[in-house]
Formats: structure tokens, sequence, C-alpha cells
């Protein structure tokens, strides 16, 4: 190149052989200006003088300078004009291999900006990464910063690809990543980190991809040739580093979005289903609701001498409780109030035995007793072992106010007596479909007088709390009972009904509530 740059320099167009005819004749002299390979570049062919100086240019000959005194002079000018030439040659080269890295750059920048899917990015940087550095291999890294493990994301060649194993702060790579400065390994095989790329790459360049101070991953490129790297080449492959964490912090949070809109749309959906199932759930509870409402009976029979008032209400939109009083023989009636184990549906379901079995069973059982047995091994055998009733049966002579009582289980039950005394009715046996056939039930001989309050309810009663976690307890029950027992029994009803929500002032109510009153008017 120095060779074409003397020539340059001495033709006409550049300018140099009107200073060496203007530098010879200061000195009074003539010279002759040849290339290294003895050809005239300015000056006669013949000779000029006895001195042959060389024009030098790094320890070279890239011409001759002839002639009589003073040519050395000549050759000294030449020489600084070619030094200075290729200087700003040397200074242009660079300029323009600075703009064309800037240009890839930027270029890069403006493709990057375009992606939003991490294995994309990861191939164009190491596809701009190749351009601008020669490499025989590379590889895109990511962390984990769970586990610390470093797995690859995209790569090229036969060995960084396929690392396997590293972790951050493990050989050289994770200890790049550790450190989070980059760093060029010209001789792999003397890193005393032991940097374990394998063979096939004796040199590395490894920048690490930060976000902020975070370091995620890296980049590495690797050379099959010793000393392969420079510190410019560390600088750029620090700049790709740079846009291309950015870049995958990004993907990164587009995937985020993406999946949290799909998370969200297989919400709004799932909600859609649970709506429209908690509309068919409420439209079957609705009419579960109104079917278990039919099994209650629509009034209660009318009893010359005797004045009868009931009342349910479900804790939830179906309840397992019962009640009814069923007219059986001339002058006799089996009043019932039942309450199943459990709430909700799977007591309503149960609750809708109940009556169906009393009703079968009661034309043929002798006694209260029997019926009981017998509804107890009914319900037994058809329904589960976990499931049962309990239940407070009352058979009533009418005429003569003489009654059996069979408490199955049932919470006790209460008598007001005209003279102010109360009675407790206690539990007489086991609750109906508890255990295996067979077992027997007792009763208990009940005299209702004139005057006299009969009291059957269920614990949703005696249970019921007020926010403080009181309970209402069946000595209040008593109380109220005593004190109202002269009045009509649906006004019994209504202040036992009223008592308890003023005592529960707003608390939820958690048990079925069911009451019923016996008043003997003797009318």
């Amino acid at each position: 190149m120095s060779r074409l740059t003397l020539k340059h320099i001495v033709s006409p167009r550049g300018g140099g052989a009107e200073v060496v005819s203007a530098l010879a004749a200061a000195l009074g002299t003539t010279v002759r200006v040849q290339d290294a390979d003895g050809r005239v570049l300015h000056g006669a062919d013949a000779v000029v003088g006895p001195e042959r100086h060389p024009v030098t240019h790094g320890g070279e000959a890239v011409g001759w300078v002839s002639g009589a005194e003073g040519a050395h002079t000549v050759a000294g000018v030449l020489e600084h004009l070619v030094f200075k030439d290729e200087e700003r040659r040397a200074l242009c080269a660079e300029v323009l291999h600075l703009y064309r890295e800037v240009n890839l750059i930027y270029s890069f920048s403006e493709k990057l900006a375009a992606l939003l899917d991490l294995d994309r990015v990861a191939q164009l940087t190491l596809k701009e990464a190749r351009h601008l550095i020669a490499a025989s291999d590379g590889a895109v890294m990511l962390l984990d910063e769970q586990t610390s493990a470093l797995s690859t994301l995209a790569g090229f060649g036969s060995v960084l690809p396929w690392l396997a194993g590293l972790r951050r702060g493990d050989g050289g790579i994770g200890g790049i990543v550790a450190s989070g400065i980059a760093e060029i390994v010209n001789d792999v095989d003397a890193d005393p980190r032991r940097v374990k790329t394998g063979s096939g790459v004796r040199s590395l360049l490894c920048a690490p991809l930060k976000v902020g101070e975070r370091v995620i991953g890296a980049i590495v490129l690797g050379s099959a040739d010793p000393a392969a790297y420079r510190a410019a080449e560390l600088k750029l492959l620090n700049t790709l580093a740079l846009q291309t964490a950015t870049a995958i912090e990004n993907a990164r949070l587009f995937e985020r979005t993406i999946q949290a809109a799909r998370d969200r749309e297989a919400l709004l959906a799932a909600n859609k289903e649970m709506e429209v199932a908690r509309a068919k759930i409420e439209r079957e509870l609705e009419l579960a609701a109104t079917i278990q409402a039919e099994l209650f009976p629509a009034e209660l029979p009318a009893i010359p001498g005797y004045d009868v008032a009931a009342r349910n209400r479900p804790a939830r939109r179906c309840g397992g409780d019962y009640y009814d009083v069923l007219p059986y023989a001339a002058g006799r009636l089996l009043f019932c109030v039942a309450d199943v184990s459990g709430k909700g549906m799977p007591a309503a379901l149960l609750m809708s035995h109940t009556p169906a079995t009393l009703r079968a069973l009661l034309g043929g059982a002798r006694t209260l007793p029997s019926l009981a047995a017998q509804a107890s091994d009914l319900l037994y055998a058809s329904t589960a072992t976990n499931k049962y009733v309990t239940a407070a049966l009352l058979d009533l002579d009418v005429e003569t106010g003489s009654a059996s009582f069979v408490s199955a289980g049932h919470v006790d039950c209460l008598l007001a007596r005209a003279d102010g005394t109360a009675v407790r009715l206690a539990s007489t046996g086991a609750p109906l479909g508890l255990l295996p056939p067979g077992l027997p039930y007792e009763d208990t001989a009940v005299d209702i007088g004139v005057g006299d309050c009969l009291v059957l309810f269920s614990d949703g009663i005696a249970d019921a709390q007020n926010e403080a976690e009181e309970e209402f307890g069946d000595a209040r029950l008593l109380d109220l009972v005593s004190a109202s027992r002269t009045q009509p029994a649906s006004a019994i009803v209504d202040r036992v009904f009223a008592a308890i929500d003023g005592f529960a002032a707003g608390a939820p109510q958690f048990d079925d509530i069911t009451v019923m009153i016996l008043r003997r008017t003797g009318v």
C-alpha cells in the first residue's frame, strides 16, 4: 500500500511532484524518483547524480531518490509525505470501520425493537455478533434466578450451544455471570477457573446480559484460534449485550402480559361457566325449596279441644327439619318434629324420606315404639351410614289427652303445665337410621291436661347464637312459653321466632329452626 502511496504523491494529481521540483531547485540539483521496482515516477531517465537514497516506510523501502548532493533531503521529505498519507488513510479506514459498526448496531437496535419473541431476539443477536466479530461458536444463555442454572436459548457451532450443567459462579462463564463484568479468555486451556468448553474452542468472549444491576444471562462467542480476541471486540459485544438484555426483558414482559391476558380470558370464561352453573343451581334450589315446602302440611288439622300451630325456617334455601300432624285412627293423632343430620340439599333429600316412611308405616304399627323401630330400620337400609334423623313423636288420644312420647335421639322437648310447672321430655332411644335393625325404643307416658302447653322443637332454637356466641337455650324458650301459654298457639309461635331474632341481633342463622305448639283448651 505504501508503494502506491508514493506513486500517488509524486503524480501530477498528488501534488508531490511540485514539492519535489521546488525543493530540488532550491537545493540547486536535479533528482529522479523511482518506485521500489525501479520504475521512474518523477525526473529524467538518465543518471542525474551519484547519490541514491531510499524512501522507507515501516522499515521497508518503498522507493528511491537519485541525484547529486541534497537528494537525501528530498528522500526525507518524501518519507514524511508517505507517512502522513498512510496515517490519513489509516484514520479514514478506522472512521469508516467505526461508522459501519455504529450503523450495524443502530440497525440491530431497530430490528430488536420489532421483536417480542425470546428465541428470535437471541438468534438475531448471534447473527449480528457474527457480522462484527469472528467466531466459530456462540450462544445466548439465560440465568434461572431461582436455581442459578444457565441454559442455552440460542446458539451456533458444535461446542458452546451444547454446554450443560453451567451455574452462576461455576467456571469461567459462570464466574463472569456472577461478577457481571465482561471478559476475554484468550487461552481457555490455561484459565485457572477451568472454563470447560470442550475441544474446539480456544478463545472466548463473554459479556453478561444486564438489566440495571441484575444479570439475566450472558452472550458467549468462541474461536478455535488462541488469542483471537481484542478489547475492541469485547466492547462491541458488551454493546450488543446491553441492547439484547433490554430486548429479552421486554419479550419476557410481553410474554407475561400475553399469559396474563390468556389467564384473564380463561378466568372470565370460568366465571361465566360458574355463573351459568350457579344460575342453574339456584333454579334447582328454588325448585327443591318449592318441592320441600309442599312436603310440609298446607294446614294443620282442626282438633276439637286443642289449638295447634307450627313453623319451620331453614338456615339455607333447603333445610333438614320436618313437622307434621297425622291422623291415623279414630280420635288418634301422631305429632312429629324431626331433624335430619347435616344441612342444605343433602339434608333436604333425606328429610323427604321421613314423612313418606312415617306415613307408610303408621297404619300397621301397633305402638309408637314399634313405629319408631320400623322407621329406623327402613332409613338405615335406604340411606348412607353417616345419615340419620332425630325425631320427637307424640301419639295423642284426643278425647282423654293421654299420649305416648318417643324421642329418637332428639333434643329434650317441653310440657308447660297449667299450674306453672314444667316437664322435660327426654330422649328414649337412638336417632332413626343410625344403628343396625333390631334396636328397641321405649316410650314415655304423658297426660296433657286442660291449660297445658306442649312444645316440640328442633335444636336450632336452643343453639341459636348472638354476636357474642351466647346460645338462646331451652330455658328462655320455657320461660317464654310459660308466660304465653294462655295465648293462641300461633301467637306463641310468633313470639318464639321474634324472641330468637331479637336475641340473635343480626347474627346469621346457622341451623334450621322448627317449633310446634300444642295447647289443650278444653273448649
